[in-house]
């Protein structure tokens, strides 16, 4: 009855928002995302853009050639592009997940196309040690086959002079709430049920 009831508040409350989720690799954003679906949220990745060019550019699905087609269609249609092209997804009366956001432009992008709608970003994090052994224990294409090859990705996607690349810092800092993932899974729900309750 207790878990009906808070269903119930937030089908209320819970009106046109548009959550975007951004933080390190294997922080935990598939989890919240996973979690925000039980609220009937509707979700988008600003990934399957870049996997979607990859099968047709026929080139093989890895976290160096996705970030190099990233900051590709980030140079020819400016940092915010990503966002830009999914716009015509969010306009439905739903609520959204906007999964995956690493440039500060897409945020931007996000809040300045959904006036009429509340736009929130949440921040997902945990410690490198905790992060890379989630991304062993899942085992996904295209993720790091070392730990030093992990620590020099992360270094490579938080910060570029290039405005078009990744930003990850940029972005973060860009959040709205910022949830730590470092315990257990009803640790994470635990954050973004108080955070739903204040929307």
């Amino acid at each position: 009855m207790e878990s009906t009831e808070k269903d119930q508040i937030f089908e209320v409350n819970l009106s046109h928002h548009i959550i975007g989720l951004t933080g390190r690799n294997a922080a935990g954003k598939g989890t919240v995302a996973s979690f925000l679906e039980k609220y009937s949220f509707v979700y988008h990745s600003l990934s399957d853009t870049l996997r979607d060019e990859l099968k047709r550019r026929d080139l093989e699905e890895s976290r160096e050639n996705l970030i190099q087609i990233g900051n590709e269609l980030r140079k020819e249609g400016g940092p915010g592009v990503l966002a830009d092209l999914m716009v015509d997804s969010l306009l439905s009366l739903e609520d959204h997940i906007v999964d995956s956001i690493r440039n500060p432009f897409e945020v931007e992008s996000l809040r300045r196309s959904y006036s009429n709608h509340k736009f929130v970003l949440i921040s997902v994090d945990a410690s490198p040690e905790i992060r890379y052994e989630r991304l062993k224990s899942r085992n996904r294409a295209g993720d790091s086959s070392s730990w030093e090859v992990f620590l020099e990705q992360e270094k490579f996607e938080e910060s570029s002079k290039d405005p078009n690349k990744q930003q990850l810092l940029g972005t973060i800092s860009k959040a709205d709430f910022n949830v730590d993932n470092s315990g257990s899974i009803e640790d994470l729900e635990n954050q973004i049920t108080d955070i739903l309750k204040t929307l």
